[in-house]
């Protein structure tokens, strides 16, 4: 820095395309600092260290900080980062930023401070000291329309009519769920998520797709050519963009487009709309049928797991040997590719770090004398899935540990049984999952549901629950989950998590109303729930819910596994 002549640095774990799950070769961050969660930033001035991260991360950053010497600030509660540099830094002081991981609307936070800025890439690639890993080389390979629902022509069409109604000449699709949703393209670039590095240009009269040649098979390139997509090499896009498209309309939206592509593109059209991602938000008949599916086949390795940890519970399995365990379970499917993120297998008081992750070595011995939370979902060719299940490993329970679970499962069965109009937001939503904890002074910092992709990113938008407000109505043929949880630091984590889509209730007198669809097949842990605890509205829901877990895996289990579901699923009087 000072040989650059920078007084301070900012360095994210992004890549040019935002994406939530990085490839290692742009985990800068996680590099200088040691903290590998999926939020967090890092600010280094002359005389201080610090990192900002969400609640997800507090307990982690914490632990995985303490050798740097860098400390971590609560960006929910302490103040921004361009506040603080505004605040630390004199009028003359300079800070950098990559311009290939800073967004325009990021750049307009520093622009309000008054912070001086500066881009160099060139400094951010020096960071790595030669240690930066290489990308991969995975091939690409078409996800069938028999699973997409429909064509790569039909999904550039709606694109050109929408870039056209706003006076644009182009359009250009730059984060990566969002070209391979256009193109039903997937590969293997990055962890747990099925996208490949790559940009893509859609003009009037031709598309551009931007990805390393040497991932193109002739399968793949006859697949583009009938698709009239043509392919130039992933390190050409800047030059193309200088060379073509510098004094055209090029429809962007600004919180997906880094700064070194709007200086690329002097006659860029902004846009606030997110049009791909609101047409890949709502998922089509096939979509959800294929969603269904992979539902049972999922429900069957989390029964197999659930009944093998509950066997050998006392046998000195580790955290990572259930990770382990669940991953080789779902191969039972055909259809299965790989993990939507690294299982979380949070025994005790890891349970309470919301997004724990066990490393071998030092993950705990599984004792039947606590809880453990399991976060876990599967990518497959028929879509993508995120469920979390507590588990009492012990016989008894507390009565502590029964009461905080049953306090959430109320909250997580609320959502589930609630009906509301149409055009209702889901931070409207949000508070029907914390009512009985807020009751009981308790709470949970995190969102209470997420959006999910189709066979791409386990954690997708526009649509959410949580206390934000985020103004994105929830539609007819979105997915999103419903997981509220309470975390104890020092003794458990709970959280319960289910996969819903959103569909149509009724018409009444006062208008359309709708509803969710429970798509994820699993029991819930009985030893944990406080009966006297729950409505006989509640128990009714619990049974319904269980006989459908069985009526739909049955089939696909065998004699032992279905009479342990039968034990598990029995209805609660």
């Amino acid at each position: 820095m000072a040989n650059m002549g920078v007084d301070a640095i900012v360095v994210g774990d992004s890549d040019p395309h935002f994406s939530e799950y990085p490839a290692d070769c742009f985990c800068l961050r996680s590099f200088l600092s040691g903290f590998d969660g999926s939020n967090g930033t890092l600010v280094v001035t002359k005389n201080d260290a610090a990192l900002w991260t969400d609640s997800r991360y507090y307990l982690q950053a914490a632990e995985q900080l303490k050798p740097s010497g860098i400390r971590m600030v609560k960006q929910e509660s302490e103040c921004s980062i361009p506040d603080f540099l505004a605040s630390v830094l004199n009028p003359e002081n300079v800070a950098a930023l990559n311009p290939w991981t800073t967004s325009l609307s990021e750049e307009t936070e520093y622009k309000r401070t008054g912070v001086k800025i500066t881009y160099d890439e060139n400094l951010y690639e020096s960071l790595w000291f030669g240690n930066q890993p290489k990308m991969s080389d995975s091939k690409l390979f078409v996800h069938s329309e028999k699973y997409s629902g429909e064509s790569v022509k039909s999904k550039i069409e709606k694109c050109r009519k929408f870039f056209a109604s706003r006076n644009a000449d182009a359009m250009l699709v730059s984060t990566l769920d969002e070209v391979a949703w256009v193109t039903n393209l997937r590969g293997a670039d990055a962890l747990c998520t099925p996208i490949f590095y790559s940009y893509l240009i859609i003009e009037k009269e031709k598309s551009t797709l931007f990805v390393d040649t040497d991932k193109i098979t002739d399968e793949i390139s006859e697949y583009l050519r009938a698709n009239v997509i043509n392919v130039a090499q992933y390190s050409l896009f800047a030059q193309y963009l200088r060379k073509n498209l510098s004094e055209s309309q090029v429809l962007l939206e600004n919180a997906k487009c880094n700064i070194a592509t709007s200086q690329l593109l002097n006659g860029k059209v902004a846009s606030t709309e997110k049009f791909i991602e609101n047409l890949k938000a709502v998922k089509n008949h096939t979509q959800l049928e294929c969603e269904r599916k992979i539902m049972v086949d999922d429900g069957v390795a989390l029964v197999r797991l659930l009944m093998w940890l509950e066997k050998n519970r006392g046998n000195g399995l580790h955290e990572t040997d259930v990770a382990e365990k669940i991953a080789e379970l779902r191969k039972h499917s055909s259809e299965y590719i790989c993990e939507s993120f690294d299982t979380i297998a949070g025994f005790a008081d890891h349970g309470a770090i919301v997004h724990y992750s066990a490393k071998k070595g030092c993950d705990y011995t599984l004792t039947p004398d606590n809880i453990i939370l399991i976060d876990t979902g599967g990518n497959y060719l028929g879509g993508t899935t995120d469920i979390t299940r507590t588990v009492s490993l012990t016989d008894a329970p507390s009565t502590e540990q029964k009461r905080d679970y049953t306090l959430v499962l109320k909250g997580h069965i609320a959502i589930q049984m609630q009906k509301f109009p149409a055009k209702t937001v889901g931070f409207q939503i949000d508070t029907l999952a914390r009512q009985y904890l807020w009751q009981a002074g308790l709470n949970y910092g995190h969102g209470t549901g997420h959006g999910v992709g189709h066979f791409l990113g386990v954690h997708e938008g526009p649509q959410s629950m949580s206390k934000k407000s985020v103004d994105c109505e929830l539609k007819e043929g979105m997915f999103i989950t419903d997981e509220p949880g309470l975390y104890r630091t020092g003794k458990w984590g709970i959280r319960i998590e289910n996969m819903l889509a959103v569909k149509k209730a009724e018409n009444t007198e006062f208008g359309e109303f709708m509803q969710f669809e429970t798509l994820t097949l699993c029991p819930y842990d009985r030893k944990l729930i406080e009966t006297s605890l729950l409505t006989n509205e509640e128990k009714k829901w619990l049974n319904d819910y269980h006989r459908q877990v069985r009526q739909k895996l049955t089939n696909f289990l065998n004699v032992e596994e279905n009479a342990w579901l039968e034990v598990q699923t029995k209805d609660f009087i």
